[in-house]
């Protein structure tokens, strides 16, 4: 008798998170290096007198911002530091292939962003608050003396940062974009050593999802913190840019400018803007 075969198993539909790309929803949900670029092009110039064109982009992930950077000037040139390789190399694929021959004048470099590097820079950037990662005085500290020692005279380094009585309470915020949501986890934060654990989770209309498709263990740095440590690795001068607030909605409304006292907010961004 000729044996019975079972049916072949019906295959899985793929769900739209088992489909996601992370890189590509982190710079939806996260970036904006039209603005960066443009924000460091015009404070540059406003502090300097004379235009930024050397940019060095630390913990650049997908270097989408070095590639905004060239975009903007002929002579502009970019260099992205970065440990993961294969992050360097989805944004070569995503962002400097496409610019063609302007891709020549982006430099992308796998190694730590203290390592010594042989080129000077008009502006380094470190942001998507990445520095955050040094949890100690001495190693934030240390960082910052490295990317003083490798700007250009009248050079300029570039940090963004949160906090707020809210960016220490334990909780998760919904953002909705177009094909998806965000969620920004707040998962655990100390208020001795200020370090915080913080995850980031994709939530997708057919109802799966990417749970921790980031993780974050960093330290909350405060603005006075960061600016007495940038004194001491030897900056001149530190100007906060503070968001102002949209009153109709209560939430930050996009534009920042230099303040020596912030409002009483339960949450906000701000940038350091640190002068050699």
């Amino acid at each position: 008798m000729p044996q019975r075969l079972a049916p072949a198993p019906r295959p899985v539909p793929l769900t739209l998170a088992s489909r996601a790309d992370l890189h590509d929803l982190y710079e939806r949900a996260v970036q904006n290096p039209v603005f960066d670029a443009s924000f460091i092009a015009r404070t540059f110039a406003r502090h300097r007198g004379r235009p930024a064109r050397v940019l060095r982009e630390d913990f650049c992930g997908t270097a989408a911002l070095c590639a905004a950077w060239v975009k903007r000037h002929p002579d502009n040139r970019a260099y992205g530091i970065d440990l993961d390789r294969a992050t360097l190399e989805w944004g070569i694929r995503r962002h400097l292939i496409p610019l063609g021959q302007r891709a020549a004048r982006v430099t992308l470099i796998a190694q730590d962003v203290r390592d010594r590097t042989d080129f000077v820079s008009d502006a380094v950037v470190a942001f998507n608050f990445s520095y955050f990662g040094f949890r100690d005085v001495t190693t934030l500290g240390d960082y910052f003396r490295h990317v003083h020692a490798g700007l250009a005279r009248d050079g300029i380094l570039y940090l963004d940062l949160y906090g707020g009585p809210e960016a220490m309470r334990v909780q998760r915020e919904r953002t909705r974009h177009r094909g998806f949501t965000y969620i920004w986890d707040q998962a655990a934060f100390n208020p001795i050593s200020h370090e915080i654990t913080c995850h980031i989770d994709f939530e997708f209309p057919d109802g799966s999802a990417r749970r921790r498709a980031f993780t974050y263990h960093w330290r909350l740095w405060s603005i006075p913190e960061l600016i007495a440590l940038a004194r001491e690795a030897g900056f001149a001068d530190v100007i906060c840019y503070w968001e102002g607030t949209d009153e109709a909605k209560g939430t930050g409304n996009g534009i920042y400018r230099p303040s020596r006292k912030g409002d009483d907010a339960l949450s906000y961004t701000a940038y350091l803007v640190c002068l050699k």
